[in-house]
């Protein structure tokens, strides 16, 4: 009822703001006219006087009477009859009734249009749940007040309590919501270094040291891997992440068997098989194999040269000894290239890992060392956090 109400006020209030204005208007006697017929009259009368009075003689004041007299016949033309001066309120009266005829139709017109399409009575939507509201913008919002103060809380927290891993676990995950990777991966790392034998920490701390890297699987992040396989060998993100350091070392076929093997294994709708069959698609694409993948990863961080097949059968027939020693002779290659051409950052990174491999962890330290040295700024901090794990390792 109440909307039917708001209707016939708006109707009335636009009818008043058309036709106040025009019933306002009336046509006015023309004061001008009236003002020079009294001076006129005025003059004729002294006229008369001076004739009397002998100041004009009778030629003058005739003459001067037919000029006063021709003005007043020129007044009088001017002026309407009194038919003609009510026409323009009969006009204006009808003007009046058409307009406000055809405002009437047109308001009842839209009145009608809308409700043959609208719904008066759908009640509104709750604020809140709507997109453009404050509330659910600050949901969307990673970097939201409320986020900025849960990090100083724990933060705060963690000054008092510094072995409360979990609050460590809760600080790596807001740091990650607020994409600050190098506080999310120093965070992780606390929870880490507590709980030594808990394989999720261990593999997310793996994860945001791989992605503290753009992608790449360090030297940091490899030494995290090899110990969390030893906890859960069958563990998918320690086998996944395993296998894309074989993949981005140029150990394809290797990195591909990890990939196959953990596929098989893995439970249907799991959520990491998805992206894991883009993978194992990508390396058989770069194996020249039939890709059983409908799509790709997409660019692979800091890849390593792949082997060609000659050399991945002659590998797949070696001895552990001569691997070893193969493998050895790749290294010391590649330091070679390092020390020709110390600015390849990528190369130092691979090399670094190369040394990690073979557990030579000192040397791995130096190739990082050496990285940081010929780094841009925005490396430093990643190439600076593999190197705090690798020399904090047992």
């Amino acid at each position: 009822m109440t909307i039917w109400i708001l209707f016939i006020g708006f109707f009335l209030l636009a009818l008043a703001l058309v036709l106040i204005p025009v019933f306002r208007f009336r046509p006015q006697a023309p004061q001008r006219d009236i003002k020079s017929i009294a001076v006129y009259k005025a003059q004729l009368e002294e006229l008369n006087a001076d004739q009397n009075n002998g100041v004009l003689n009778a030629s003058e004041v005739a003459s001067a009477r037919l000029e006063i007299e021709r003005r007043l016949l020129k007044i009088a033309d001017n002026q309407r009859s009194p038919h003609e001066a009510t026409a323009p309120t009969t006009g204006t009266g009808a003007s009046a009734a058409l307009l406000a005829g055809i405002v009437t139709i047109v308001l009842l017109l839209s009145a009608g249009f809308y409700l043959s399409i609208g719904h008066p009575a759908m009640p509104d939507f709750v604020l809140k749940d709507q997109d453009h509201s404050v509330a659910r913008r600050a949901e969307k919002d990673t970097a939201s007040p409320e986020k900025i103060k849960e990090v100083a809380e724990l933060e705060a927290h963690l000054i008092d309590n510094p072995t409360n891993s979990m609050a460590w676990r809760a600080l790596g995950q807001n740091q990650s919501d607020l994409r600050n990777k190098p506080a999310s991966a120093k965070a992780y790392q606390h929870w880490y270094e507590l709980e030594r034998d808990n394989i999720d920490a261990a593999v997310v701390y793996a994860e945001s040291l791989i992605i503290l890297s753009e992608g790449r699987v360090g030297p940091a992040a490899l030494l995290v891997l090899n110990r969390a396989r030893k906890l859960q060998p069958r563990n998918p993100g320690v086998r996944h992440y395993l296998a894309l350091a074989n993949y981005q070392s140029g150990n394809i076929a290797e990195a591909l068997t990890g990939w196959k093997g953990l596929e098989a294994e893995s439970k249907p709708g799991v959520p990491w098989l998805r992206p894991l069959r883009r993978w194992i698609a990508q390396a058989e694409r770069d194996l020249g194999l039939p890709s059983s993948a409908a799509q790709a990863p997409g660019p692979v961080p800091g890849p390593g040269p792949a082997l060609s097949a000659v050399e991945r059968a002659a590998i797949k027939d070696m001895s552990a000894d001569e691997r070893s020693a193969m493998i050895k002779g790749m290294v010391a290659r590649l330091q070679g290239k390092m020390d020709e051409n110390p600015e390849n950052i990528e190369g130092w990174f691979r090399l670094a890992k190369a040394y990690s491999v073979l557990g030579q962890k000192q040397d791995a330290i130096t190739a990082l060392e050496q990285a940081l040295r010929h780094a841009p700024d925005n490396l430093l901090p990643e190439i600076q956090k593999q190197l705090e794990v690798l020399r904090n390792s047992e």
